[in-house]
């Protein structure tokens, strides 16, 4: 595990989108496209504003880009609560990128249907491979969730699916998510996480035993790959080390 803390909201938005523009640099040194995971919520928006300035927007040849994203509420694009809407509002409308290559997880069908959809894009880039992603970003919610897998979430019993479709009583709401077990096959995951709201639950993450059923973001461990934790200093604060 790599843990990056900085001092103030502007490092770690300086700091993630530097170090991922050096990421999709490099990898692309040594292959056609690169495959990046969006997360939603709030805390990803540092990141998109960041690399969609002009500080940024020309270190990533954002052509050879594929973008997906992690999870999905099941609400229509034109909803200021939709996943892909805040991507494309901060970031995607911002940079040079071909259409075919941005696959929004669909909201104008059943969710079930959506996620049986989005595991079939899937299956035709990473059907006949060990990895999957070149990087995920994932978020941590204040109850130890990450993507759409929730605390006691049926997902964490079951196997063998990428993308699933569930339903949060709590919001009320279905939402379409990547598994853990497609995941966790990324050749990077990286979680920014922010806000002294998330300093317990993120040393109970890190530094707790493993308790997967009340924080599924634990189920987040890269089989052959690297994970990284990009956070500030406030919610880095009960951390031991």
């Amino acid at each position: 595990m790599n843990l990056k803390i900085y001092n103030t909201d502007e490092e770690l938005g300086d700091g993630l989108a530097i170090w991922l523009c050096n990421l999709v640099q490099s990898t692309l040194l040594n292959q056609e496209f690169f495959t990046l995971v969006l997360s939603g919520g709030d805390t990803p928006k540092l990141l998109f504003k960041k690399l969609s300035s002009e500080k940024y927007v020309d270190k990533i040849n954002w052509k050879r880009v594929h973008i997906f994203w992690g999870d999905e509420r099941a609400l229509p694009f034109s909803d200021e609560r939709n996943n892909a809407k805040m991507a494309f509002d901060y970031l995607i409308n911002a940079i040079d990128i071909p259409a075919a290559q941005i696959h929004k997880i669909r909201t104008d069908i059943e969710p079930i249907f959506s996620a049986k959809e989005y595991e079939k894009i899937l299956h035709t880039y990473f059907g006949n491979t060990n990895k999957s992603f070149d990087l995920v970003l994932l978020g941590v919610g204040d109850d130890g969730h990450t993507l759409s897998v929730f605390p006691g979430s049926a997902i964490l019993e079951r196997h063998g699916a990428w993308v699933e479709s569930v339903y949060n009583e709590k919001q009320q709401m279905y939402r379409i998510t990547l598994t853990p077990e497609i995941v966790n096959r990324a050749s990077n995951i990286a979680f920014m996480v922010k806000g002294a709201n998330k300093s317990s639950v993120l040393k109970r993450i890190i530094e707790g035993p493993y308790e997967p059923k009340t924080l599924p973001a634990q189920t987040i461990k890269p089989e052959d790959g690297e994970l990284y934790w990009f956070i500030d200093e406030d919610a880095a604060k009960d951390l031991k080390k």
